[in-house]
């Protein structure tokens, strides 16, 4: 007799996606976005990624433009060259924005160009699109000629739909440069009062807070530190804009050792307010920014510092692990710990999983981070239990 689940028919397999970059960062940055749409292959290399295409072919190709040996030109031309291969969508992942190089690539058979630095929601939405036109012509093939018509239609409707998903993301990115824009000017000219504001109390609390009376006192103070809180907050928000905009130099080896010396140091006054216990393990070399690393860690160990029971003694230890050309360094403390429903949404920006009053803070510093992890071809994770601290894991290639 044949059991319920046996009689069951198999699930569809999912597509066959191939990623040809040579650049590790990157190919790891395109996995991560578009995993949850196919089975994945990769290749480093034109003829290794021709010779995986031909042993099976793919559903679809992301490749590099610009590749060492083999260009991505060359290999598109052996792509549409084999009647095997022919019919594979092939969407260029470059760096190149003149009209001509994406002519080019549009008359020698490309399907689509994502330019770099990638948005995941463009990625995903332009290979869905490619993975679904290929799902109708390989259905073309296959069904009666009396269907056929019908399915030309329908991919005639799929072909207008990603020209408008193409025009929508245009006038997105014009949006997002419009908005880039806004956040810098009105950051700017609101900083200008701020400062005022800030400087002129301070001198107050200076020249004159020990003649005036304790609930006066009270109150400079808390204009004070609500001036000092909104000047970070208006640097966090340019901050997030533009690792939304994608606006980062070129990565450069980064030594993770001086940077978090250089760190203790900034962080000096709060370590010694706190009493707090820092341990820094040996740590390696990665590829990346420096500003934006030194950014990134400050936000853990500054969180690790601030979310700590109250009466607690702050404990902190960052080590690093390495394998697969990729580093791992964890920022273990002993804090009051996130809940797994925090967890969800403990990375999204001005999320804020504590009253203000306990604990202060923007709700921008571990948006900013995961931006800076993912902008670095990296990730960034939680280990936590409530009451029982947190270890935060950051990836990043190895320099």
């Amino acid at each position: 007799m044949i059991s319920p689940a046996a009689a069951q028919p198999p699930p569809p397999l999912l597509p066959d996606i191939l990623i040809v970059d040579d650049d590790p960062g990157m190919v790891q940055a395109l996995a991560r976005v578009i995993r949850p749409l196919g089975r994945l292959r990769f290749a480093t290399l034109g003829s290794d990624a021709l010779r995986l295409m031909n042993e099976s072919p793919p559903d679809l190709v992301l490749l590099d433009a610009q590749m060492p040996g083999m260009s991505g030109f060359e290999v598109l031309e052996a792509i549409k060259g084999n009647p095997l291969l022919a019919d594979v969508p092939v969407i260029f992942v470059t760096s190149q924005a003149e009209a001509s190089f994406e002519q080019t690539g549009l008359e020698k058979g490309a399907a689509d160009f994502i330019a770099k630095p990638i948005r995941p929601a463009i990625v995903q939405a332009r290979v869905r699109t490619q993975l679904r036109l290929k799902q109708a012509n390989d259905a073309l093939k296959q069904v009666a000629a009396t269907d056929r018509l019908n399915l030309a239609e329908a991919l005639k409707d799929l072909r207008e739909s990603h020209s408008q998903l193409q025009k929508t993301a245009e006038e997105l990115q014009l949006a997002n440069e419009g908005l880039l824009q806004f956040v810098r000017i009105s950051s700017h000219d609101l900083r200008e009062p701020l400062n005022t504001v800030v400087q002129f109390v301070g001198l107050v609390q200076e020249d004159h807070g020990a003649a005036l009376p304790a609930d006066a006192q009270h109150y400079l103070k808390l204009v004070h530190n609500a001036g000092e809180h909104m000047r970070t907050l208006l640097d966090d928000v340019v901050r997030y804009a533009r690792l939304q905009h994608g606006e980062t130099e070129p990565p450069t080896p980064v030594a993770l050792a001086p940077l978090m010396a250089e760190l203790c140091d900034a962080l000096a006054a709060q370590l010694d307010a706190t009493g707090a216990q820092l341990q820094i393990g040996e740590l390696p070399r990665v590829v990346g920014h420096a500003s934006l690393l030194s950014q990134l860690f400050q936000n853990l160990v500054s969180n690790a510092l601030k979310f700590v029971p109250p009466g607690s003694v702050p404990r902190i230890e960052i080590t690093a692990q390495t394998a697969g050309g990729m580093a791992t360094i964890s920022v273990k403390d002993n804090g009051i710990g996130i809940s797994p429903e925090g967890q969800g949404r403990l990375f999204q920006p001005f999320a804020r999983l504590n009253l203000r009053r306990e604990f202060e803070g923007t709700g921008l510093g571990l948006a900013i981070s995961r931006q800076i992890a993912e902008a670095h071809g990296g990730t960034i994770g939680v280990r936590s239990q409530p009451g029982e601290g947190s270890t935060f894991e950051v990836r990043l290639p190895l320099g």
